[in-house]
């Protein structure tokens, strides 16, 4: 686990020395499962871009090599922060392997976060509650 931790803190550096030099927002998202799956990701980070776009990394993509990935929606306002971003050809026990379909929903009022994740080739899904803070 401590070198999953390291790439995390890694990609993080790196996300946020690109999110400074843009002028974006980097948020950083931490998450409690909401069963016992271990599905939910501890730690998210979200790049986002002035553009309206956003990099995403979670310890899904560090675990598969994979590259921070692009998010697939992204709507950032005053009140909320919505993100939704795909772990392709996750493997699982057994040898089965399914895309990752996860979606955040932040209110930055109340500073309370939601994932949800689905996995629609196994017909399940997880979810998980947590806290969002913006990184400097």
């Amino acid at each position: 686990m401590n070198l999953l931790r390291k790439l995390i803190s890694t990609a993080i550096c790196a996300m946020t020395v690109s999110a400074s030099a843009a002028y974006a927002e980097v948020w950083l998202c931490d998450f409690t499962a909401g069963t016992r799956y271990n599905t939910i990701p501890e730690k998210v980070l979200f790049d986002l871009r002035p553009d309206g776009t956003a990099l995403v990394m979670d310890p899904f993509l560090v675990h598969f090599e994979q590259a921070p990935k692009s998010a697939k929606f992204v709507k950032n306002t005053t009140k909320n922060l919505r993100v939704r971003w795909v772990v392709e050809d996750a493997e699982f026990q057994g040898g089965l392997a399914t895309d990752m379909h996860f979606s955040v929903v932040h209110d930055k009022r109340k500073n309370k976060a939601f994932i949800t994740l689905n996995l629609p080739s196994f017909d399940n899904k997880d979810s998980g509650t947590g806290t969002c803070r913006i990184r400097k």
